[in-house]
């Protein structure tokens, strides 16, 4: 039985590619929100994959999450960065 709570920590380096401007989810040269999905969902799979049966994998179930959007000015936010 998988156990909740589990955690897993992944990390990426953003290149061009991964960029929103490149994904075409954006404008900024910053990581796209599609690509952080795809990190968070593979984090969650490599959490539990030591543990599910021979045979077996994983899918997503019930997902619940708020997406928001802000104005934000360009300059200022990227010197943030």
């Amino acid at each position: 039985m998988i156990e909740i709570g589990q955690k897993y920590t992944s990390e990426l380096t953003v290149t061009d590619a991964l960029t929103a401007i490149k994904v075409g989810s954006g404008d900024l040269p910053v990581l796209a929100t599609p690509m952080m999905m795809a990190l968070m969902e593979n984090a969650a799979m490599l959490a539990v994959k030591n543990e599910l049966p021979d045979g077996c994998t994983t899918v997503d179930g019930h997902i619940e999450y708020s997406h928001l959007r802000f104005i934000v000015d360009k300059e200022k936010f990227m010197s943030r960065l």
